[in-house]
């Protein structure tokens, strides 16, 4: 794999981005200068992150490190970046994680997979959501019909037709009983049940009531929700706020 990295003057890498040749070929380049990095070889090129970048060359996925040299080998159908020391793949319709050794620390098996919050990752096989943790030891056997990343502790998760909340261990800590669910920020978690949204705490308990015809979650104490043909802000009072920020 043709390469021309060097070092800069500081004792560091530069600032790369990805280019396109008049071939078509994708290299890296110095951003300020544009001076060549990598020669252009890759038929498709992503930004670099923790050090590798996922790039592709007939149509299979690897990463390569800033001196253009593979460090996962070509085997997947499609690569994202690297965050915390893993990064997901696909290979034949199946996701995975692996290190930067190229380890499938999470075998490529799941129908599909999200990201890791909170210690945990959503993951669907056979049809049903459970819970990985970063070694790929499965922590909540897939079960649920449809879930959420947690936060804050608590997941909302859907069997059937309702929804409720699971704990780490994947203890039901709040009733399958709602329509639709977000998950929990700052300590309330917005939840649709007979057609109206409304919001409730960590207990269960109502926070606001159900009278909103739509509704999002909370975020630096205000949460946007409709009534009628109203849209606009609320505080946890359920007050109707101006907010500047969202104008």
């Amino acid at each position: 794999m043709k390469s021309s990295s060097k070092f800069n003057s500081l004792g560091g890498f530069p600032d790369l981005e990805s280019f396109k040749d008049e071939s078509g070929k994708y290299g890296y380049r110095e951003k300020n200068s544009g001076k060549v990095f990598i020669a252009p070889q890759f038929d498709a090129a992503h930004s670099f992150h923790e050090g590798v970048a996922a790039v592709m060359i007939d149509h299979k996925y690897g990463y390569i490190d800033r001196h253009g040299l593979e460090v996962v080998k070509f085997d997947y159908d499609w690569a994202h970046a690297f965050h915390n020391g893993l990064a997901m793949v696909e290979r034949n319709g199946r996701y995975g994680y692996i290190n930067q050794e190229g380890k499938e620390v999470v075998p490529t098996i799941y129908e599909h997979i999200a990201d890791f919050h909170e210690g945990l990752a959503p993951v669907k096989l056979h049809n049903k959501w459970g819970y990985i943790d970063h070694s790929g030891k499965v922590v909540i056997s897939p079960r649920y019909d449809d879930s959420w990343c947690f936060n804050e502790s608590l997941a909302a998760v859907r069997v059937d037709e309702k929804w409720g909340f699971i704990d780490k261990t994947g203890h039901l800590l709040i009733p399958l009983q709602y329509d639709f669910a977000w998950n929990f920020k700052e300590d309330v978690a917005a939840v649709k049940q007979n057609g109206k949204w409304g919001f409730i705490d960590k207990a269960g308990q109502i926070f606001l009531p159900f009278l909103y015809d739509e509704a999002d979650s909370f975020s630096k104490g205000l949460a946007e929700v409709k009534l009628d043909t109203l849209w606009g802000f609320i505080d946890k009072t359920g007050t109707w706020q101006k907010n500047e920020e969202y104008i």
